[in-house]
């Protein structure tokens, strides 16, 4: 485990740094996002995968803990976040027409491009795998921290870009 020590401080490092540049995006377009039930709850979304791979580094960082261990705050951590996404889905689905002021074709690509399922599959995925002792786990760890980055970047990009009604 201590092999991974590297990983977790460079992943949780760019998650944090990203989640700051999330702020900012939304900060910088506030006017917009602000009001929009829909596009809020995107990037709601958005810095929940940044605090999944902030908690998975914090996760891997954590001292002489197993890998069965790791297995199963791994999971718990899959299954909460799994919940917050969820609640924050249906909260922009939910959005009146009123409430969405603001560019659907920006939230409807949000939507899209947010690899929230993808992400917490792969995480449960590498927390079973754990479970069982296997060292493939760790190894299937790094897919979602990339996917998560990856779509992260994209709607924060989106988030910042988005031109107004």
């Amino acid at each position: 485990m201590q092999r991974w020590e590297t990983f977790a401080v460079i992943s949780g490092g760019a998650a944090a740094a990203l989640a700051g540049l999330l702020f900012v995006a939304v900060s910088i377009r506030i006017d917009v996002i602000s009001a929009s039930q829909e596009l809020r709850n995107r990037a709601a979304e958005t810095l929940v995968l940044f605090v999944t791979v902030l908690f998975v580094s914090l996760l891997l960082s954590i001292p002489d803990q197993t890998r069965p261990e790791l297995g199963g705050e791994l999971l718990g951590l899959s299954v909460l976040m799994a919940a917050l996404l969820t609640y924050l889905d249906r909260r922009a689905e939910q959005a009146t027409p009123e409430e969405t002021a603001g560019p659907r074709a920006t939230a409807g690509l949000l939507a899209a491009l947010a690899p929230n399922t993808v992400t917490l599959v792969l995480v449960a995925c590498a927390a079973v795998l754990l479970l069982f002792g296997l060292e493939a786990g760790l190894y299937l760890i790094v897919v979602p921290v990339v996917v998560a980055f990856l779509g992260g970047l994209a709607s924060a990009w989106l988030l910042l870009t988005i031109a107004p009604s």
